[in-house]
């Protein structure tokens, strides 16, 4: 299975390099290899092949992806609106240079600096991060003008989800019909309250949320390095961190980060802290709206010989966690917040540049899929992990990786920061492989 999910693991890093995670015959054709790659894994778990050989293969194939990230890296630009010249950009060089030694130093059965090799590594990146919020103060990318205005109206104490939020292009062709007015969208926060509380903290400290984002990806690395004992967490950490289109993902300020870490924090809570795992679930569960697809999956990680009565406890927890953390804020206004949440994502245009097969029946004139195609397939996936997957901290992983790369691959509008989140759960299923189920009850 870990040798599977790294191919996945490389093929989507790089699908989002070719031209920003936006459609190409190319980046298709890479999405497909991750599709062929994860179903592999989720089907054929334990073949024989390849693991009897232990992490070797896995091991060999994320050290090769390190050193071509790294290399895709320092030749293609961190972002697409820095504002730095030539010279301050030997400040990413260095740090990417100093990142990759301390990565490949622990591809060696003997790793150098053990023990302080991986907090060295997290220091790196978060360096990096700095340097590129930075380097790129105030993106033009409408999710940031979004949360710039919510966080606004929290400042007034007003709900921003019944306020409107501004249109920074100039036109509405990315948006549902109707929705634009005078220069403003007719619609108020796009995400569930768990992930704006989560960036605000870092807006009213730092005047810039990407700081939270920041936090997450270095805070994912450090669970998956940590999920379990040896070099194979560590390895897979560095690829998630060295991912080629990670900084653009920061850059933008995304949401898909937060989806990382909490995910990441479960699979950690499943390896090392089973009596926590229900409250990362229902964390996870509440921070996007497409983590509804992995309640089902979370059969996986109370393994084998766990009752449905157990099974209802543990998601009973999980959905009271969910539920604090998001009521106070739907409930101020339940309209508006169904409006904004759930509505307005369901009546969004499908983006012919969207890297997807729906964009690619569009492209090359046959039928265009409908919108529900991604839903059906979403459906196939989930049951084929249900069926397939391990009972473990691993299959739980894998398969969310197989039901959202299902999901998006046929989605209307399918980006670079869905594409970066299916990497970081992949990543987060390696970095768990071995651990056994433990009764999170």
């Amino acid at each position: 299975m870990s040798a599977l999910l790294a191919v996945a693991v490389v093929a989507l890093g790089y699908a989002i390099q070719l031209n920003n995670g936006a459609y190409t015959p190319e980046a298709l054709r890479l999405v497909t290899i991750a599709l062929v790659a994860c179903l592999a894994a989720v089907v054929l778990p334990g073949w024989r092949s390849i693991e009897r050989r232990g992490d070797g293969p896995a091991i060999f194939i994320l050290g090769a992806t390190l050193a071509f990230q790294v290399g895709v890296i320092l030749s293609s630009p961190a972002g697409v609106y820095l504002r730095v010249g030539a010279e301050a950009y030997d400040t990413h060089h260095r740090a990417v240079a100093v990142l990759a030694v301390l990565a490949a130093a622990g591809l060696s059965t003997r790793p150098w600096l053990s023990q302080l090799r991986m907090p060295l590594i997290l220091a790196v990146y978060f360096y990096l991060g700095v340097w590129l919020i930075k380097a790129s103060p105030v993106p033009r990318i409408d999710v940031y003008a979004f949360h710039e205005e919510a966080f606004r109206a929290l400042s007034a104490h007003a709900n921003p989800y019944a306020s409107t939020m501004p249109n920074i292009y100039g036109h509405s062709a990315w948006y549902a019909e109707g929705v634009v007015q005078d220069g403003r969208i007719l619609v108020g926060f796009l995400y569930p309250p768990l992930s704006l509380l989560l960036a605000w903290p870092a807006h009213l400290l730092f005047s810039d949320y990407r700081y939270a984002m920041l936090a997450a990806i270095t805070l994912s690395a450090a669970f998956m390095a940590y999920a379990r004992p040896g070099r194979l967490g560590m390895t897979v950490a560095a690829v998630f961190l060295t991912t080629p289109r990670g900084l653009l993902v920061l850059e933008q300020g995304w949401t898909e980060p937060f989806v990382v870490l909490l995910l990441s924090a479960t699979v950690f809570c499943a390896c090392r802290a089973p009596k926590m795992t229900s409250g990362a679930l229902g964390l996870l569960l509440a921070v996007k709206q497409y983590a509804i697809f992995l309640l089902p999956l979370a059969v996986l990680m109370i393994g084998v010989d766990r009752s449905w009565k157990k099974y209802a406890a543990f998601l009973s927890k999980a959905g009271l966690v969910a539920a604090l953390v998001t009521l106070p804020l739907a409930l101020w206004n339940v309209r508006a917040f169904v409006q904004s949440v759930v509505v307005f994502q369901g009546k969004q245009p499908f983006r012919a540049d969207a890297l997807s097969y729906m964009a690619w029946s569009a492209e090359n004139g046959v039928p265009k899929l409908p919108q529900w195609a991604s839903f059906a397939m979403a459906l196939v996936a989930l049951a084929i992990a249900l069926w397939r997957a391990p009972r473990t901290p691993t299959g739980f992983a894998a398969g969310a990786a197989l039901v959202m790369l299902a999901f998006f691959s046929f989605a209307k509008q399918a980006f670079c920061n869905y594409y970066f989140m299916i990497v970081g759960v992949a990543c987060c299923a390696i970095a768990a492989l071995h651990a056994p189920p433990r009764d999170p009850s």
